[in-house]
C-alpha cells in the first residue's frame, strides 16, 4: 500500500478491534445486544478491525476498515505445538515459525523485515529481564545456556546463508541498535554470560539463517548441537511469551 501523497510505501503501525458506532435510528433490540456486546467486551458482530499505516517520509497516517483481523494467536500456538513433534531440526523450523509470527505480526508489527524485528527485541527490557529470571529459575535451562557459551568460545558461530563455502562471522554481534557497527571489534559470534541477552537472541536468528538456508547438516555433530540447544532456548522463550501474555488474547 502507498501514500496518496509521495508515492512511498506505507508501513503498518497498528492493528486491532474497535465497537462500530451505534446508529440513532437502532431498534430496542439492537441497543440490547450493543450494550450487552460492550460489557462482556466480545464485539461480536458489532466488532471492526481497523489497520494503521503510516508513511515514513511525510508522516501522512491512514486506516483501513474490515469485518475480522487475523488471528494470529492460534497461528502461533499452533507453530509452537508443532515444534515438539519429531526431530530437533524440524522442530526448530516450526518453533522458529511461532517466535517470527509473534515477532512480527504484534511485537513489533510495523516490521519490514526479520532483522528489523530481532533489533528491536534485543532492546526489549522488559522481555530480557523476563527471559534472565526463566533461566535462573529453571536449572536445565541454565545449563544448555552454559553449554552453548562453552561451545561458541570454543568456535563461534559462522554465517553460511550468504556463501556456504565461505562462512562469515555477522557484525550483528553484540549490536543492540539498528545499524552494523563495522568499527566494533570486540569478540562475536559468541555468546559471553548467562545474562547476555543481545547474542542470545542473535544466536537464534543465526542458527536460523544457517539452517533454512541449507548450512546446517543433521549428519553434524556440531551442527546437531546448534540447532538442539537453539531449539530448547527458545522454545522455553515462546512458553513465556505464550504463557506470559504476551500475545493479544492473553491478556
Amino acid at each position: 500500500m502507498k501514500c496518496s501523497q509521495c508515492g512511498k510505501l506505507l508501513v503498518k503501525v497498528d492493528r486491532y478491534m474497535e465497537m462500530e458506532e451505534l446508529e440513532e435510528d437502532a431498534t430496542d433490540g439492537q441497543m440490547a445486544d450493543y450494550f450487552a456486546a460492550e460489557e462482556s467486551g466480545d464485539m461480536g458482530a458489532w466488532g471492526v478491525a481497523v489497520v494503521g499505516y503510516e508513511c515514513p517520509s511525510c508522516g501522512v497516517n491512514f486506516e483501513t476498515l474490515g469485518d475480522t483481523l487475523k488471528d494470529y494467536d492460534e497461528l502461533i500456538l499452533g507453530w509452537h505445538i508443532k515444534s515438539k513433534e519429531g526431530d530437533c531440526f524440524s522442530g526448530y523450523v516450526f518453533e522458529y515459525l511461532s517466535f517470527v509470527a509473534w515477532l512480527k505480526n504484534i511485537h513489533f508489527i510495523g516490521a519490514n523485515t526479520d532483522r528489523e524485528a530481532i533489533q528491536v527485541l534485543k532492546a526489549d527490557g522488559e522481555l530480557e529481564r523476563e527471559y534472565l529470571q526463566v533461566i535462573q529459575s529453571n536449572d536445565k535451562l541454565k545449563a544448555v545456556w552454559d553449554e552453548v557459551i562453552k561451545e561458541l568460545k570454543r568456535e563461534p558461530l559462522h554465517n553460511s546463508s550468504r556463501d556456504y563455502d565461505n562462512p562469515e562471522i555477522d557484525g550483528w554481534w553484540n549490536n543492540k541498535v539498528g545499524k552494523k557497527n563495522l568499527r566494533d571489534l570486540t569478540p562475536k559470534g559468541i555468546v559471553n554470560s548467562i545474562e547476555d541477552w543481545v547474542n542470545m537472541v542473535e544466536y537464534w536468528y543465526g542458527v536460523r539463517n544457517n539452517l533454512f538456508h541449507g548450512g546446517k547438516d543433521p549428519n553434524i555433530k556440531r551442527d546437531c548441537f546448534l540447532v538442539e540447544h537453539a531449539f530448547i532456548t527458545l522454545h522455553e522463550f515462546m512458553n513465556l511469551i505464550i504463557n506470559g501474555k504476551h500475545i493479544r488474547g492473553r491478556q
